[in-house]
């Protein structure tokens, strides 16, 4: 198994020449990976196809890889990227129940499996939660025929008080997969987007800074293979990111608004080993 994550900030900077004010883009950037080895036992089959399993993990080191330093860097990123990975490099034994579509229950509750990633996500966690189920080795079988071609679309509407205005879609499909062993691939592409309205408390404080619109985005794209001979995975490409972006008012004498934004992107790839 191997987890990467990369985060970025999107703002400018000013510098004022005479009576000219030049805006200059600014990127920070970091990245980290880190891997372990993940072994799963079947311990048992209940009557309705739901399996009681046991999962081992092993890291693969003690300490997280990170990129080569960028051109521009913060230090803030790097701290905060560095303690997401002291949380999961630890060995550790999950206990929890599939049902017969690979959907999750019944999880071991002492294991640190329970608690959300520490992403600092604001309300709703949505990559937290993502997270979650896109690093156990299994997959959630869709309601689509098993067939290759065969796709489905349907729009996301979140009923939840946090997202009354998000709008977005999720597209499953079922691809042709190649390799020695007979497999199929389930391809799953997820998005949405709302508006993060400030709390109406925060408006009413006095500060320095403007209280900006602020539009959330959250997109997965998720390549799942699995053998056609055990039903087992046999390798998965799955990414997931988080992007915060705030709107400013026209600057005069620049064709379009300041960007400033944030995002988060998290990857993990795995490989069943022979």
């Amino acid at each position: 198994m191997t987890l990467s994550l990369r985060a970025e900030s999107h703002s400018v900077t000013t510098e004022t020449v005479a009576a000219q004010t030049y805006v200059t883009p600014i990127v920070h950037a970091w990245e980290v990976s880190l891997h372990w080895r993940a072994d799963r036992r079947i311990l048992s089959v209940q009557d309705d196809g739901s399996a009681a399993i046991e999962e081992t993990l092993v890291p693969a080191s003690q300490q997280c890889e990170e990129a080569p330093p960028a051109e521009k860097t913060d230090a803030a990123l790097q701290l905060s990227l560095k303690a997401f990975c002291a949380s999961w490099l630890k060995a550790e034994i999950i206990r929890y129940t599939e049902n017969r579509s690979g959907a999750l229950r019944d999880v071991s509750p002492t294991a640190s499996e329970n608690a959300l990633p520490p992403l600092a996500e604001t309300s709703p966690p949505l990559l937290s939660l993502w997270l979650k189920r896109a690093v156990r080795p299994s997959l959630i079988l869709p309601h689509l025929p098993f067939e290759i071609g065969a796709t489905s679309q349907q729009s996301l509407q979140p009923a939840s008080n946090v997202l009354q205005n998000a709008h977005g879609s999720e597209t499953t499909k079922w691809l042709d997969a190649q390799g020695e062993t007979p497999a199929a691939t389930l391809h799953v592409i997820q998005q949405l987007l709302w508006n993060a309205t400030p709390p109406a408390a925060a408006v009413r404080v006095e500060s320095h800074e403007s209280q900006t619109q602020k539009d959330e985005l959250f997109f997965a794209d998720s390549l799942s293979t699995v053998s056609l001979q055990d039903g087992s995975l046999l390798r998965a490409n799955r990414s997931a990111s988080r992007t915060t972006s705030r709107h400013v008012d026209p600057v005069p004498g620049l064709p379009q608004p300041p960007e400033f934004s944030s995002k988060l992107t998290v990857t993990v790839t795995i490989e069943r080993l022979p």
